[in-house]
C-alpha cells in the first residue's frame, strides 16, 4: 500500500481527480443562483443577447431535425422569413446545447447544463496553460479562478449571456500561450498555440480576434529589441498568422462572399465607439463593488491593477512585468479618458463597445495575481484563501443580481418560449431596407405582385419552399423569405426564372413564373461556402497529422534517406 501511494503517477492521478472535483463543484455553485434556483433562470427577456443566442440554438436544433446539420441560414428566427446570423456568427459552440435539446432536455435546462460544462472547461483550459509556463501546481489554480470568475466574464455569462464571448474566453488563455511562447519563451516555435486558440476564438466570436491582434501588435512593440535579436520570432508569428488563417477560411470566405452580393445593416451601422465607452469613475466605481450587472474587471483586479501602478519596477520577469502594465493600459483605455472619438470612423468602430477590452484586461491582470511577481502570497495557504474569496465573491454577485432585478428571474417554462424577432439590437445580418414590423404582419405565404396565376400547396420546411401554378402570365411572386445569396430556384418544372432579392417588397426571395408546374425554392451551399469549408477541414487534418509525425522526426529521417535515389554518377 506504501508502495502504491508513493508511486509518482499515482499522485498525480489523485491530485488531477480532486483538482478536477474543485472545478466542477466552483462551475456549479458559482451560477446555482442564477441558473438553478427554484428552476428558473435570471434573464431580461425581450430583444437582449440572451434571446439572440437562445434563438441561435434553436435554429440549429431545428435544422439537425432536418438533417441539416450545418445551416447557413437560421431559419427559425422570424418566424421562417429566415436570418443569414450562421455567416457571421458561427454556430460552432451551440452544437451541444442543440444535441442536449435532441435528448429531450427542454432549451432552459439544457443552457443552464451548458454554462457548467463552460464553466468547468474554462477553468480546466486556464489552468493547462498557466501551468505549461510556470509548473506551479497552486499558481495554476489561482489563476484558473481568478481567471473563469472573473467579474466580466460572469457579466456576459449570467447578465448578457453572450455565449459568443464567453465562448472566446474558453480559447484565449491558449492564444495568450502562443503570445508567450512567441514573444519571451526559449521555445520560439510552439506558435501553434496561438494557431488554434485564434482559430477557436474566431470560431466562437467575430470581435474577439481583433482585440488579441491589437494585444499582439502592443506586445510585439514591447519586444522590439528582442525581436531585433531574435528575428525568427517573427517567423513563428507569421506561421500562426498563416495556419490560423488557413483553418479560418470557412469561416471569412463565405462571410464575405455574402457581404459581396448583398448590402447589410451592420455595414451601415453608425459607430458608437463615444457612446459606447463608459467614464473611468464608473468603471473604478463597479470594479470596487463587484457587480456583475455593469461590464468591469471586478474587486481583485481592480486592487491589482493599483499595485501594478504603484510597484511595475519591482516585477522581475519581463513577460508579467509587459503583461501586467497592457493591463492597466487596456483597462484605462476602455474608458472615455482615451480619445475614441479619433477612431470613431475607422475600421476600430466594429468594437462597438469599449469596454470590451475588459476580456484582455482581465486575462492579462489574471496572469499578474497568479504569478505573483511581488511575492504577496508566499505560502499556499494564503492562495487557497484568494481561491476561496474568488470563488465567495461570484456567489456574492449572482445573489445581488438576483436581488437587484428579481422579477427578472424567469420559470424554466416561461424562459423555454421562443421569441423569433429577437434577432439583435443592430439586426446587423438584415440586408439594408428590410423592416421587420412590415414582416411581422405579413401572411407566410407567396404572393403575387404582379400579373396573375394560382398557386396552390404551399409548403416550406426549413429552407425548402414548394407550390404548384398554373395558368401563370408574367406572374411576380414574392416568397417568404428573405432573399440571401444562396437561395435557388433551379430544382423547379416549367417556366420558372432565377431567384432574385426583391428590395421593393421588404427583400423578400422574388421569381417570375408563366404557365404551369411547380416551385422548388431552397438553399443550396454556394462553392465557395463548400470549398472553403473542405479547404479548413483538410487544414486541420494536415496540422493534426505533423503533430503526431513531428516528434518521430529523428527515426524517420534516416528512413527517408534510405528510400532516396543515390545520385547515378556521371559519364566522362
Amino acid at each position: 500500500m506504501q508502495s502504491i501511494l508513493k508511486n509518482k503517477y499515482f499522485k498525480i492521478t489523485i491530485i488531477a481527480i480532486i483538482t478536477l472535483g474543485i472545478f466542477a463543484i466552483a462551475s456549479f455553485f458559482s451560477i446555482y443562483q442564477t441558473e438553478f434556483y427554484h428552476n428558473s433562470i435570471w434573464s431580461f427577456l425581450g430583444p437582449s443577447d440572451n434571446r439572440f443566442h437562445m434563438m441561435r440554438i434553436e435554429g440549429l436544433y431545428q435544422s439537425i431535425l432536418r438533417h441539416d446539420y450545418f445551416p447557413v441560414i437560421n431559419m427559425s428566427f422570424m418566424d421562417g422569413f429566415g436570418y443569414i446570423s450562421n455567416i457571421f456568427y458561427s454556430d460552432f459552440l451551440l452544437y451541444p446545447v442543440a444535441l442536449m435539446k435532441l435528448l429531450g432536455y427542454s432549451t432552459a435546462q439544457a443552457i443552464a447544463c451548458y454554462y457548467v460544462i463552460l464553466n468547468f472547461l474554462t477553468f480546466v483550459v486556464a489552468f493547462l496553460c498557466f501551468y505549461k509556463v510556470q509548473r506551479k501546481y497552486w499558481n495554476s489554480l489561482v489563476f484558473s479562478f481568478v481567471y473563469t470568475l472573473s467579474s466580466y466574464r460572469l457579466h456576459d455569462l449570467l447578465f448578457r449571456h453572450d455565449l459568443g464571448e464567453v465562448g472566446a474566453f474558453l480559447f484565449l488563455p491558449i492564444a495568450m500561450l502562443g503570445i508567450y511562447e512567441i514573444f519571451y519563451s526559449e521555445r520560439k516555435r510552439n506558435w501553434l498555440f496561438l494557431t488554434f486558440g485564434m482559430t477557436g476564438i474566431i470560431y466562437s466570436h467575430a470581435l474577439s480576434p481583433v482585440l488579441v491582434a491589437i494585444l499582439i501588435v502592443i506586445v510585439a512593440l514591447c519586444q522590439i529589441p528582442e525581436l531585433k535579436l531574435h528575428p525568427k520570432r517573427l517567423l513563428s508569428l507569421l506561421w500562426a498568422t498563416i495556419c490560423s488563417g488557413l483553418l479560418s477560411i470557412g469561416y471569412f470566405l463565405p462571410m464575405l462572399e455574402q457581404l459581396k452580393h448583398t448590402t447589410f445593416q451592420l455595414t451601415k451601422t453608425k459607430s458608437i465607439l463615444v457612446k459606447g465607452s463608459d467614464s473611468l469613475q464608473d468603471s473604478f466605481n463597479w470594479s470596487l463593488s463587484n457587480i456583475i450587472d455593469k461590464p468591469n474587471i471586478g474587486l481583485i483586479l481592480l486592487i491589482a491593477s493599483v499595485i501594478i501602478i504603484v510597484s511595475a519596477h519591482k516585477i522581475q520577469n519581463k513577460a508579467v512585468r509587459h503583461f501586467s502594465i497592457i493591463g492597466v493600459a487596456t483597462f484605462v483605455c476602455s474608458t472615455s479618458v482615451f480619445p475614441w472619438i479619433l477612431l470613431n470612423k475607422t475600421p476600430f468602430k466594429m468594437i462597438q463597445y469599449t469596454w470590451r477590452f475588459d476580456m484582455i484586461t482581465t486575462l492579462l491582470l489574471a496572469i499578474f495575481v497568479a504569478s505573483d511577481p511581488l511575492n504577496i502570497f508566499k505560502v499556499n495557504t494564503i492562495k487557497g484563501l484568494l481561491i476561496a474569496f474568488v470563488l465567495l465573491l461570484s456567489i456574492s454577485a449572482g445573489y445581488r443580481l438576483i436581488q437587484s432585478y428579481s422579477a427578472a428571474l424567469i420559470p424554466y417554462s416561461e424562459y423555454d418560449k421562443m421569441p423569433p424577432y429577437s434577432i439583435g439590437g443592430g439586426q446587423e445580418y438584415l440586408p439594408v431596407g428590410t423592416n421587420t414590423d412590415t414582416l411581422k404582419i405579413t401572411k407566410h405565404q407567396p404572393k403575387v405582385t404582379s400579373g396573375k396565376a394560382k398557386i396552390t400547396d404551399f409548403k416550406q420546411a426549413g429552407t425548402k419552399l414548394t407550390f404548384n401554378f398554373k395558368n401563370a402570365k408574367n406572374a411576380e411572386v414574392n416568397l417568404p423569405i428573405i432573399g440571401y445569396y444562396g437561395f435557388q430556384s433551379k430544382d423547379s418544372t416549367g417556366q420558372v426564372s432565377k431567384l432574385t432579392m426583391d428590395k421593393q417588397h421588404n427583400n423578400l426571395a422574388k421569381i417570375t413564373i408563366n404557365g404551369k408546374g411547380k416551385v422548388v425554392v431552397n438553399y443550396y451551399e454556394t462553392k465557395i461556402q463548400k470549398s472553403a469549408r473542405h479547404f479548413s477541414v483538410i487544414s486541420l487534418i494536415i496540422m493534426i497529422l505533423i503533430m503526431i509525425a513531428y516528434p518521430f522526426r529523428s527515426k524517420l529521417k534516416p528512413l527517408l534517406l534510405k528510400l532516396k535515389p543515390k545520385n547515378e554518377e556521371k559519364p566522362i
